[in-house]
């Protein structure tokens, strides 16, 4: 190595070595170059007088910053927003939504990794990433959280931009209007409240407001110990604050909290509102004991299910054809929550008549319960076709998100694409025919489908650019395709809102 210092000096090759080692004579080289290795030391500069020192170039760079989830028009089915991506270069990394409160995001090497809960609604994703010179990299990602369309036995309702439009069957008050005909067209509906997010089932719909409280019409709002109700008035749910999630059963109501709590109420002939025993009819919401960390909840016709933080599944209620997911297939009550074994990484849920619909989070689908119709996808149909612990349905990679109504079941994949199995007697599978599948067959749309809500008989779903396809039975008028539309369409439809 050879060292240069003041000008007009050069050491002597020997002198540097003598640094370490120089030869007793030759002090002043040894002192010379001591002082250059110090000056180096402590950062001092060896630049000659009467030059510019040399300033290293300015960092204008911003850091690395990738949002892989959530994406652009996500809808999320659970009140979990899960944040990843990856970041370069960046020692600060925050996160905040609509309420403003900034959140530091957790950084492992170069991945980004967080949980959030969010409240049923349209909402901004914004993150940035600072490095150590001031400069930043910011992303924004519009999402949505909770459902926002509804289907029915016989009924429909959809939620568009802050507006509630129904049509079909009111015999019950379910389309929460005051008209107790049967409606071909959408209509509005609920034009003196604010829906946030709706679900329908069977002759009930629910919906939450802004305030945070959850709202029925129709049949099961009478389970809440008001008596019968007058078509199209809404009874609302004062006991529980802070909903964030609503699950309708054939007889019974669940409501999720913002703090993971279950709330239920309704028919509990058979254990299904988890409060540890069978027994009659419960008209008040009651917290369910020893469930926490949920955020999700679904319901079908006399069980129960619940997503916990962890990705495990509690299950509850009657075990027809092994729907509790033990193994087990004899028809008995579970009337607390019990976990389901050998079942983790769930990141959603989805419950039908009697089967239940996990999606993992490698993208795959497990499904147990009843199978006679094919709704499990794995293949079989029949009195052999129900599976009394979770099974893989066959021939489905990439999903995003499930759902299950009656005997049939759907999927949502990345590519935007939809799929269905089951019961098919009305073209509710929207396969473009009325026979029925034992594994999943791509619904026959080429729009790319961002939601999908299901009833007995009938579908709709949402399309990228807010379209709304709607297929299935139409004996109510469910389908929202006027007068002189056939009893039933197997090929999704684009339905005209209001």
């Amino acid at each position: 190595m050879e060292l240069q210092g003041q000008r007009g000096w050069r050491p002597r090759r020997e002198g540097v070595v003598g640094v370490l080692g120089a030869p007793p004579g030759d002090a002043a080289v040894r002192r010379t170059a001591l002082l250059l290795l110090a000056l180096c030391a402590c950062g001092g500069s060896s630049q000659p007088p009467g030059e510019d020192p040399i300033v290293p170039p300015a960092d204008t760079e911003a850091p690395v910053l990738r949002i892989d989830a959530p994406v652009p028009a996500q809808r999320l089915v659970v009140s979990r927003l899960r944040i990843t991506g990856d970041v370069g270069d960046a020692t600060r990394v925050q996160v905040w939504l609509d309420d403003g409160i900034s959140r530091t995001l957790s950084v492992v090497g170069s991945t980004l990794a967080m949980e959030l809960w969010v409240p049923p609604g349209s909402h901004v994703l914004h993150v940035s990433a600072t490095d150590d010179a001031g400069n930043t990299a910011t992303q924004d990602v519009p999402f949505s959280s909770g459902p926002e369309l509804g289907a029915g036995l016989s009924h429909t309702g959809v939620l568009r931009q802050g507006r509630f439009a129904s049509w079909g069957d009111n015999g019950s008050g379910q389309r929460c209007d005051v008209t107790p005909d049967e409606r071909p067209l959408p209509a509005l509906a609920l034009e003196d409240q604010q829906p946030i997010g709706m679900v329908s089932a069977m002759d009930t719909t629910a919906w939450i407001g802004s305030d945070g409280r959850a709202w029925l019409c129709g049949a099961l709002a009478s389970q809440l110990g008001a008596g019968g109700t007058v078509a199209g008035s809404a009874h609302r749910i004062e006991a529980v604050k802070d909903v964030v999630g609503v699950a309708l059963g054939t007889g019974h109501v669940l409501l999720l909290d913002a703090n993971g709590q279950v709330w239920a109420f309704g028919i509990n002939a058979r254990g299904q509102l988890g409060l540890g025993e069978e027994g009659d009819a419960v008209t008040k919401p009651t917290a369910v004991p020893d469930l926490t960390d949920v955020v999700q909840v679904v319901a079908g016709s006399e069980h129960s299910a619940a997503l916990h933080r962890d990705g495990t599944v509690s299950v509850w209620g009657y075990n027809r054809d092994g729907v509790l997911g033990t193994g087990e297939t004899e028809a008995r009550v579970q009337a607390a929550p019990e976990r389901v074994p050998h079942l983790e990484q769930v990141e959603q849920l989805a419950s039908g008549r009697s089967h239940l619909l996990a999606l993992l989070a490698d993208g795959t689908v497990r499904a147990w319960g009843t199978g006679t119709s094919g709704q499990l996808g794995h293949g079989d149909a029949g009195f052999g076709g129900g599976r009394a612990q979770p099974t893989p349905v066959l021939e489905l990679t990439g999903a995003t998100a499930v759902v299950a109504a009656n005997n049939s079941s759907w999927a949502l994949r990345g590519d935007g694409t939809a799929w269905a199995w089951g019961l098919n007697t009305t073209g509710q599978l929207g396969v473009g025919d009325t026979s029925q599948r034992v594994k999943p067959a791509r619904v026959a749309t080429a729009l790319p489908v961002v939601e999908v809500a299901a009833g007995a008989q009938h579908a709709l779903a949402r399309t990228r650019d807010d379209s709304v396809l709607i297929w299935g039975s139409n004996l109510s008028g469910q389908l929202g395709l006027g007068e002189g539309t056939p009893s039933h369409v197997s090929t999704p439809r684009v339905v005209g809102l209001p």
